[in-house]
């Protein structure tokens, strides 16, 4: 795993950190983002746990379904950055793998599939998944100030 930080500010440099698609990598990018959202004075202790569970739901979906096709785990991409114009907080992880599903929540016909999905639409402000022929992208925002 790599990690690269911007130039210092008053928020936290914005994240990204990049690793392999795989349970222990997920581990260590929970904790990296829930590190970083320490550090962020307008992220509260519950934004942050919504954040960080949101996220592990996108790094689960990386893990479990972006590389099935392969015979070799690919990597995972975490970006996090704090847009103090908007006072938003947004997270990215994207994958090169394919794990298609659509941007608006799904309606399942088993009611145990795509629960993090909707978990995730349920926890963010904001909720896009991005699927294209190289990836998926995740966004998720959250609005650092919970009066919106």
């Amino acid at each position: 795993m790599s990690l690269k930080n911007s130039a210092v500010s008053p928020a936290p440099a914005p994240l990204s950190c990049v690793g392999s698609a795989d349970a222990a990598t997920a581990s260590k990018l929970r904790r990296v983002l829930r590190n970083w959202l320490r550090r962020l004075p307008q992220a509260s202790p519950e934004i942050s746990d919504d954040i960080v569970l949101g996220v592990n739901e996108a790094l689960a979906n990386c893990v479990e379904h972006a590389y099935r096709a392969r015979h070799f785990a690919g990597t995972m991409e975490l970006e996090a950055g704090y847009d103090p114009g908007a006072e938003t907080i947004r997270v990215c992880v994207s994958d090169q793998g394919t794990w298609q599903q659509q941007s608006s929540p799904p309606h399942p016909r088993d009611p145990r599939a795509s629960r993090g999905i909707m978990l995730m639409h349920a926890l963010a402000d904001h909720c896009r998944i991005d699927t294209r022929p190289d990836g998926t992208t995740v966004r998720l925002d959250y609005f650092a100030n919970q009066k919106h």
